[in-house]
């Protein structure tokens, strides 16, 4: 007999690696204003965004000196401006979280703006920097947006304002191209010693000015999430914090980078180069800087991206039936047990999506994600016979890996704890 789901699945901070599944999860913590906003209001963007005018205003009123000779610099300071208003907003407000029309909108006010000091004579620089700045840290165009494409948005504003200066007679000191950071060599790669959680690092430049590095960490336990990005000046600044971040015991000092091949690099960053409904919602326990982030990760992502030469590889799909088998052979080897092979075909889905070594990846954090999964969507009688296949599940991951030690006694511990209590991290970034 199939096992049975719940009826109503609870929206949990452990949210699915499935795409369906997460969409609907994080589509029930968006509250509706009133019973005629649906789910595919809140999807768009066009309920809940009252707040983005007076939002949108409130960046444009703390503008002062932003730099004014260095590409990066006035990048950091837009993506700052930008980020603390973005954060303040997610503490105080339960919609209108979709960030790409957010910067579309924003563009068009800082345009309207300049248009107007023009006319008056009023002062145009600082706004014309931002606009400048918005533009240094938004993705390029996917071809895949909903409504307005915010690149498109943003060149249209400097073209538009371009022009109006030009006709007033104002020369402002920033130049009126889009400048954007360019890739400026390969990109290095570190996982951690569980499998999961990788460092991402690749060189940016604006032709020979402002050289530096951006990081991407990504966190493969609950799907392919980025859980924080930053620029730094340097590789070994980067691993520092990431490592910091991870772990000593899962990312030690002695680990050190690889030159990445553009078809992992791809395959890492690819979720970021795309444009979806899942993209237009937030999580929950996003950080300050990750928010600050959320449009320049995109940037450098795409920019690497179409830098390469080899064509993207097609993902393909794992065929669960051999590890399911091969499971289920292992565990009557071992303990001479037959376990029920929907209760395997259940722990192997929910376990990962990845294909090839990364599925048996067992980090304490990939196991905590497991129970969620499976407690929170199936009713509880069926979960409990899945979950007490957990320890051996990670035992026999453990053997697969190679992991040893205090790494894997940390696994075995995770998966002794087999039992959800309904409560999850808030923290997106945490230590394995």
């Amino acid at each position: 007999m199939a096992k049975k789901r719940k009826a109503k699945a609870s929206p949990t901070r452990g949210v699915s690696g499935h795409p369906a599944r997460r969409a609907l999860q994080l589509a029930a913590r968006q509250p509706a204003p009133d019973r005629r906003s649906g789910l595919l209001e809140s999807l768009l963007g066009t309920a809940g965004d009252q707040w983005w005018p007076e939002s949108q205003n409130a960046i444009i009123e703390r503008l002062a000196d932003l730099p004014a000779h260095s590409p990066l610099r006035l990048e950091n300071a837009v993506v700052d401006l930008v980020g603390e208003e973005l954060w303040t907003r997610t503490q105080t407000e339960t919609m209108g979280f979709h960030w790409d029309q957010y910067l579309a909108a924003l563009a068009d006010l800082v345009r309207d703006k300049i248009q107007i000091g023009a006319r008056t004579g009023g002062q145009v620089d600082d706004l014309w920097q931002l606009l400048h700045g918005l533009a240094a840290m938004t993705p390029p165009s996917s071809g895949q947006m909903l409504r307005r494409d915010p690149d498109l948005a943003v060149r249209e504003a400097i073209k538009d304002t371009t022009a109006a200066l030009a006709k007033a007679g104002i020369a402002p000191e920033w130049p009126s191209d889009v400048l954007r950071a360019a890739p400026a060599g390969e990109p290095l790669l570190l996982a951690d010693a569980y499998g999961s959680r990788y460092a991402l690092l690749a060189p940016f430049t604006w032709g020979e000015q402002d050289p530096h590095w951006y990081c991407w960490d990504i966190d493969r336990c609950t799907g392919d999430r980025v859980v924080h990005a930053g620029v730094f000046a340097s590789p070994q600044e980067a691993l520092a914090e990431w490592r910091a971040a991870v772990g000593t015991h899962a990312a030690p000092a002695f680990a050190q980078p690889a030159p990445c091949d553009q078809a992992k690099a791809r395959d890492l960053l690819d979720p970021l180069c795309r444009s979806d409904l899942v993209g237009a919602l937030l999580f929950g326990g996003e950080s300050r800087q990750l928010i600050a982030e959320h449009f320049r990760l995109r940037q450098r992502a795409r920019a690497l991206c179409e830098s390469f030469t080899v064509a993207p590889e097609p993902r393909l799909q794992q065929d669960l039936n051999p590890i399911i088998d091969d499971f289920a052979a292992w565990l009557r080897d071992r303990d001479d047990r037959s376990p029920e092979r929907e209760d395997v075909a259940t722990l192997a889905d929910s376990w990962s999506h990845l294909s090839g070594p990364g599925y048996y990846a067992c980090s304490p954090h990939r196991i905590e994600h497991a129970v969620v999964l499976v407690a929170d969507g199936y009713i509880e009688k069926y979960a409990e016979a899945v979950l007490d296949l957990l320890p051996q599940w990670v035992e026999w991951c453990i053997e697969r890996t190679g992991l040893t030690g205090e790494l894997a006694e940390r696994s075995r511990r995770a998966a002794a704890n087999n039992r959800w209590d309904g409560s999850d991290s808030m923290d997106l970034r945490r230590i394995e």
